[in-house]
Parts: C-alpha cells; sequence; structure tokens
C-alpha cells in the first residue's frame, strides 16, 4: 500500500468518524500541512463579490507556532487585529502534550488542561480546569476524564466527571473486526437517557453506515460511499429519525486531497448545498489562500501567511518521521510546477 493510499484512507477515516483518545490538533499533519511551517497566520472573512471580493467582516483570525519538531506550541487569537487569548502548549520528552494552557492577553490563566499517560504511552487522564469569570473573577470549575484501556489497548471506557454536574457522563466503546469501532454507548448522571452509536464497516474498515439512536429510537442515520483508488469520502446520505432520506452529499477533491466541491440535494434532486473551493498553494503545496463559493458568489475567503524553518531534508512517511530516518534529500531543483505556484502573488485584499 502507498503512502497515497495510507494517506487518504486517513483522511476518509477522518470524514467516516474520528475517535482518539486526545482529541487535540497539536501536530501539523493534524492541519495537514507539509514541510516545518514555524508560524501558521490565518484569517477567515467574508467576502463580497460584487466588490471585487473586497473583506468585509473577519470570522477567525489567528497565528499558530509550532517547534521543529511539528508540534503546535502556541496559538494567539486576535479580534479586530488586536491580541487577545493565546494558548500554550507543552510537551514532554516523549513529544506528548502534557498541558494546554490558555491565558487572558494580560496574563492571567484562563483554563489549563493536564494531560497524563499509561505505561504503553496512551492517554490516561485529562484534567481541565477554568475560571469561567477569569476576566474579573477567581471562579474554579474542575472537570476531569478517565480513559480505560483493553489488553490491545484500545479505549473502552471515557468516564467524564465535573463540578458542574450537567457535564457527567460515561462513554463505552466497542470493537470489531481489526479492532474497529463497531459502536459507542453514552449514558449521563442528570438524566435516563442512553445514546448509542452503531457503526458499520466495509472489509477494509471504512465506516459505511453509521446510526444514532436515544433509548433505542433512532434519531439519525448517514450512509458512506468512498472512491474505490484512494478511498476519499464521495458520498453521504443523511436519513431522519423516520428513516426518510433528508440529502444526499457528494464531494470531489484535488490532487493533494483538498476538498474542491461539496454538495448537497434533497429526494427531488433540488440543491440545498453548492459549495466549491478554490486554492493558492506554495511550493510545499500548502494552500496560502483558500475562496468558498456558494453557487457562483463568493461566501468566504481564508488566508494563512506561513513561514517555515530552514530544512534541508524531510520524511517521506509518519514512520520515517518518528524514527527520525533521513529518507530522501530536498534538492536545489526547482520544478516548473514550484515556479507556477512561486510567481503567483497571494491577493489578501
Amino acid at each position: 500500500m502507498n503512502k497515497k493510499t495510507l494517506f487518504s484512507i486517513g483522511i476518509a477515516l477522518l470524514f467516516a468518524f474520528n475517535i482518539n483518545a486526545q482529541d487535540v490538533a497539536y501536530r501539523t499533519t493534524d492541519y495537514n500541512l507539509q514541510g516545518y511551517p514555524h508560524t501558521v497566520r490565518y484569517m477567515k472573512f467574508v467576502s463580497d463579490s460584487s466588490l471585487k471580493m473586497q473583506r468585509t467582516s473577519y470570522i477567525e483570525d489567528y497565528q499558530l507556532t509550532f517547534n521543529d519538531n511539528r508540534l503546535l506550541t502556541q496559538r494567539v487569537n486576535f479580534i479586530n487585529g488586536q491580541r487577545d487569548r493565546t494558548t500554550e502548549y507543552e510537551y514532554n520528552n516523549r513529544m506528548q502534550l502534557i498541558t494546554e494552557t490558555i491565558k487572558e492577553n494580560d496574563g492571567r490563566v484562563a483554563s489549563q488542561k493536564i494531560y497524563t499517560y499509561n505505561n504503553l504511552g496512551r492517554l490516561a487522564t485529562m484534567t481541565e480546569i477554568s475560571y469561567p469569570n477569569s476576566r474579573g473573577g477567581a471562579n474554579r470549575v474542575e472537570r476531569k476524564e478517565v480513559n480505560t484501556y483493553n489488553t490491545k489497548g484500545l479505549l473502552v471506557e471515557k468516564d467524564i466527571t465535573s463540578d458542574n454536574m450537567y457535564g457527567n457522563k460515561n462513554i463505552k466503546y466497542a470493537y470489531g473486526p481489526a479492532d474497529s469501532l463497531i459502536s459507542t454507548i453514552t449514558t449521563y448522571s442528570n438524566n435516563a437517557n442512553v445514546e448509542k452509536l452503531v457503526i458499520k464497516r466495509a472489509f477494509n474498515n471504512l465506516a459505511m453506515e453509521k446510526t444514532w439512536s436515544r433509548n433505542d429510537k433512532m434519531t439519525r442515520r448517514e450512509t458512506y460511499q468512498y472512491d474505490d483508488v484512494t478511498n476519499m469520502l464521495i458520498k453521504k446520505e443523511v436519513f431522519n429519525n423516520k428513516n426518510k432520506k433528508l440529502l444526499t452529499y457528494t464531494y470531489e477533491y484535488d490532487e493533494h486531497f483538498n476538498i474542491i466541491s461539496e454538495i448537497a440535494v434533497n429526494p427531488k434532486n433540488v440543491k440545498s448545498i453548492d459549495y466549491s473551493y478554490e486554492f493558492k498553494k506554495d511550493k510545499y503545496f500548502n494552500w496560502t489562500k483558500r475562496v468558498m463559493y456558494d453557487s457562483w458568489a463568493v461566501k468566504y475567503t481564508e488566508v494563512r501567511t506561513i513561514e517555515y524553518f530552514d530544512k534541508t531534508h524531510f520524511y517521506e512517511d509518519q514512520k520515517d518521521y518518528d524514527t527520525k530516518r533521513v529518507i530522501k534529500d530536498k534538492t536545489e531543483k526547482t520544478t516548473n510546477r514550484e515556479r507556477e505556484f512561486n510567481s503567483q502573488p497571494v491577493n489578501q485584499h
């Protein structure tokens, strides 16, 4: 199985169902970034196509900072161009995330997450301490997640407790062939509801169907179809609690697995969503500008300014990255495609 197939399977699984004991995007791969980015300034804003894509209002504005191990060390949020809250990330010598601290722009701690790991390196606990009125008060709320694993190292139970009793719940996980997740059952301490998710998988473990239910009554169902070559998700059907089809989604991607088209139609084939995406990329094929169209009109524009570490090599796949074995050197040669990307200016207006 080649690198492209492995990567696309990972993306397809992400679309179908994402289960992670430590659900924190803290590696460059979590942001689909190639190379060794040092800082990434991201801005998303509403665009008015009638005014030649003039920026009208910000939706998101932040900057990410990574170290040369491709680990996120800081995220700074901006509001109206002014620095706001900052999140700082710390790691142990195994490159495992151990603290995630959110600070106000005056340096006061708004919340902190502390992670511990078992002897197999899997996330054991996450403790979150927050100060809801930190912009003037000192209230303290603690929330804790405790993970339990089976002898195979698979997550089988997550117990969540909080000073706020309404957040207390327990999640149990069940697995099928090839240790693939096939169901979760969630119970709550403050009510009698039991929520269940059942996943049906194909022979290659890709999720083909997911069914949600509450107290044994179905609330939603989705089915999935994938491309035979890349295993990318290309079709999703959504059904309501009466098992009546509501929408059918179809997806298309570019050669770097960026989504370029998302269309949803109802059973009468009337479009309710017609989104398309246009990209500008740098020499590492990381996008620096993404424009989202709603039908023919520009809806959102996203801009990323990326600065890189001065590295002279890169790793071919995740295994070689983890072992730090250099298997391919970057040369000074520049392809025609790279020249084309490099010669195109990024319009940030």
